[in-house]
């Protein structure tokens, strides 16, 4: 129910904090969802509220630190966004077995770039000059990818039942239209509406299907669809609240305030080089330094004498070690015409060169 409140001049004004029922709405013609309310042209101001925009002035630094149990639709964001391949989207998929050992069930973007093979190690680690933060109430829309900025909203974890989460889904400065995977936005939505309430932010709507609340900076005249209801949208002005209720359109004043856009970018800080041996072997990782140093010296090894040498130092963790080595990308396997070599990878030359750096910072 909705609680209305009667000012003097004899107009309903409908309470922001007490809108709290669901609709199944229809946002424009490909997108249909669960949303609370739909506002146009502008954000509104909420209070225990989290945005996602580009369009309060400034940001808080995000974080990709989720729940394991969404890996999987992480890796379909970055997908999306064509940051990584068919074939790397597999591979990143394989990868969850291993992080459910390494990590303590959330998503850790260090751990993942040290295991994942190359190119998608270069590929977290840009990842990790946009969300190394810890989030909060302003989040930014990274314009190159903007389906993976939908996924820092999963790592929210309200304080209350009653927090409203408020995605800007109007274009990004030189594009048209939604900014995100419509698809993928409904997925997004349909695991946060479980903890927030979900509005969204929208240039134009097709139909009136939805909650939908006017702003000042919309020409109602413009909107696609007011375009059949000009003797009822004559009514309408900035903070109108739009429902359809037994096929009648009702108009309401829902005294919304409103914020002005002010432009503002997601942040990009250069990455620290991390140490990929010590994260994806902490417990064998002086044996593993060791062992790819020997390989770095030698420059190449057959195959055999490279697993002999493994098993003089690890015994029965030979076979688990040579695999890892070749599943993360320390090491390639060659043929050659006596056999098959092993040699250094270029991560695997990059994670002793990173080893050797740090060490001389330490000694200064």
């Amino acid at each position: 129910m909705y609680i209305l409140i009667w000012i003097n001049r004899g107009f309903p004004i409908i309470n922001r904090i007490v809108i709290r029922k669901c609709f199944t709405g229809y946002t424009n013609n490909l997108l249909c969802i669960m949303c609370y309310m739909i506002f146009l042209n502008s954000l509104p101001y909420l209070e225990e509220a989290v945005y996602l925009t580009n369009r309060l002035g400034k940001t808080d630094i995000p974080t990709l630190s989720i729940s394991l149990q969404y890996y999987h639709v992480f890796v379909r964001a970055l997908y999306l966004d064509g940051l990584i391949s068919t074939s790397s989207v597999e591979r990143l998929l394989a990868l969850k077995r291993d992080l459910d050992v390494l990590c303590n069930g959330i998503l850790n973007l260090d751990i993942l770039e040290a295991i994942s093979p190359e190119p998608i190690c270069d590929i977290i680690y840009v990842l990790r000059g946009y969300f190394f933060g810890k989030g909060g109430e302003i989040l930014p829309i990274v314009p190159s990818m903007p389906n993976t900025s939908l996924i820092c909203l999963l790592s929210l974890q309200p304080q209350s039942t009653e927090v409203d989460l408020v995605i800007d889904c109007r274009s990004l400065p030189g594009t048209s239209g939604i900014p995100f995977d419509i698809g993928f936005l409904r997925e997004i939505l349909d695991i946060l509406k479980l903890k927030f309430d979900v509005h969204l932010v929208l240039d134009n709507v097709s139909t009136i299907n939805d909650t939908i609340v006017v702003s000042p900076r919309t020409d109602k005249w413009g909107v696609t669809a007011f375009m059949n209801r000009f003797r009822d949208i004559a009514y309408v002005s900035g903070g109108s609240l739009l429902r359809i209720e037994n096929t009648r359109l009702n108009i309401m004043n829902s005294n919304m305030e409103w914020f002005e856009d002010l432009s503002a970018g997601a942040m990009y800080k250069p990455p620290s080089e991390l140490d990929y041996l010590k994260l994806a072997f902490p417990r064998l990782y002086s044996h593993v330094l060791d062992i790819l140093n020997e390989l770095w010296t030698s420059s190449s090894t057959v195959e055999r004498l490279f697993i002999e040498r493994l098993h003089e130092v690890l015994g029965d963790l030979t076979l688990e070690l040579y695999y890892k080595l070749l599943r993360y990308g320390f090491i390639l396997r060659l043929p050659s015409p006596g056999g098959y070599v092993v040699v250094p990878s270029n991560k695997g030359l990059r994670s002793l060169l990173n080893r050797k750096r740090s060490t001389r910072r330490g000694e200064q």
